[in-house]
């Protein structure tokens, strides 16, 4: 019958989304090492590659079997559908129902079975951790909700002729349903235990993945700081990849330079920074205007009385030495803290937020996913969790942990993933 070549069609758009996801779940974790770019650009590519040419040679090798499983040579020869689907090819005699092997069952096929085994399996092993990751975050909801928000629409505000300096991000900003020129501005609210009376009310800015690469106007990423100084921050963190390359340099300081909240600016830095051939007159530029270097060393600093301790971890891309001594000698004040805040560029340093006891955490990389479909939610994430931690609030006690979708990138294309910057106004729960 015709309902069993639907199902047929079915079973196979199934293998080629559990396909697709086997290897962006690989292309994921390779993004998230601390290898050099160029060799993670190497695997990269052949991941792609990889994903494409194999249903292509399945196809190839076993396009008899899959025509006649299909239906397709029937079709082609005139022949009724629902016969050739209740054939059991011998001597011309049809069953009056399919067998199971007849209808799952693909003869001589053994490249499309394999692919359809490994897909299949991995569907069944990810599904559980898909649904617990979708659970948390509407979980942490009911503690972080947003109190105001607002978008500018960059391309209308100073025209896409200007707003675009790149040939490619110009025609990909003109698509419809493409949110690259948008800036959302977020105010949040974090209700978190334990919070000091005199510390409710505070304000914490975060930026992340300003992606300084010349492909677009100046402009954008000034009206994104203004959006930042505008709710008025007590403090300010920024989580990594300021910049991509080093004729940008000259745009860091006049960007950075009017965020001076009155508890101070910190920061550490993400992969893409390490693309400059000297880091460190990065560091020194961002350092030369107050802010402070957290990838370094700690620092704390009294809020209403209140001490306050903040960290930053650069792993896995910079040298963690310096970081594991700044903590085995603030041990005994952090624990003592009333609050303490965590700063990376990845979500993957979450275990190290929860053994230090941090109760919040700032990151950014993985933009949200950049393609967010419905349902289904963020597909890419650079990241050894895959999309667990795309973007948003997430709470892994005792730490909540806000993983920034960033406000720009080298990849042209937003897809319900709004560029961002936010403050987080504490409340105690």
């Amino acid at each position: 019958m015709a309902s069993h070549l639907y199902l047929r069609y079915a079973i196979v758009l199934v293998v080629l989304i559990g396909h697709c996801a086997f290897w962006i779940h690989w292309f994921n974790r390779i993004n998230a090492t601390g290898l050099k770019r160029t060799t993670i650009k190497r695997i990269e590519k052949s991941i792609i590659g990889i994903c494409f040419v194999l249903p292509m040679i399945a196809v190839y090798l076993d396009h008899q079997s899959l025509a006649t499983w299909l239906g397709i040579a029937d079709i082609k020869n005139g022949t009724d559908v629902s016969l050739a689907t209740d054939s059991l090819g011998s001597e011309g005699s049809l069953s009056k129902s399919p067998s199971v092997g007849n209808l799952f069952g693909l003869e001589d096929a053994w490249m499309s079975k394999l692919l359809a085994i490994i897909s299949l399996g991995y569907i069944v092993w990810q599904t559980p951790t898909w649904f617990k990751s979708r659970r948390r975050l509407v979980a942490a909801k009911s503690h972080a909700r947003v109190i105001d928000s607002r978008t500018i629409d960059m391309k209308a505000e100073i025209g896409a002729d200007r707003l675009f300096t790149h040939p490619v991000f110009s025609f990909m900003g003109g698509l419809p349903l493409n949110e690259l020129h948008w800036i959302q501005s977020i105010t949040e609210e974090l209700a978190i235990s334990n919070l000091p009376s005199q510390l409710r009310g505070l304000r914490i800015g975060h930026l992340s993945d300003v992606h300084l690469t010349g492909y677009m106007a100046s402009e954008y990423y000034h009206r994104a700081v203004d959006c930042l100084i505008a709710q008025k921050p007590d403090l300010v963190v920024m989580s990594g990849d300021l910049i991509d390359y080093e004729h940008c340099l000259n745009q860091v300081q006049p960007l950075l330079e009017p965020i001076q909240p009155r508890y101070g600016a910190y920061f550490v830095l993400g992969n893409h920074d390490r693309r400059l051939p000297d880091v460190q007159r990065l560091r020194s530029m961002i350092t030369e205007l107050g802010w402070i270097d957290l990838g370094h060393q700690s620092r704390s600093v009294e809020i209403l009385g209140q001490e306050v301790y903040l960290v930053g971890n650069e792993l896995p891309w910079f040298d963690p030495e310096h970081r594991k001594k700044d903590e085995a000698s603030t041990e005994t004040f952090r624990k003592s803290a009333s609050l303490r805040i965590g700063v990376s560029h990845s979500p993957d340093q979450i275990p190290w937020a929860k053994k230090l006891d941090l109760q919040l955490l700032f990151c950014g990389h993985n933009h949200g996913g950049q393609v967010q479909l419905p349902l289904i939610g963020p597909l890419v994430a650079p990241s050894h969790f895959g999309s667990r931690y795309a973007g948003g609030w997430f709470n892994e006690t005792p730490t909540w942990m806000r993983v920034s979708r960033g406000l720009s990138g080298t990849q042209p294309l937003r897809f319900r993933c709004l560029p961002e910057v936010s403050v987080t106004r504490l409340e105690k729960s």
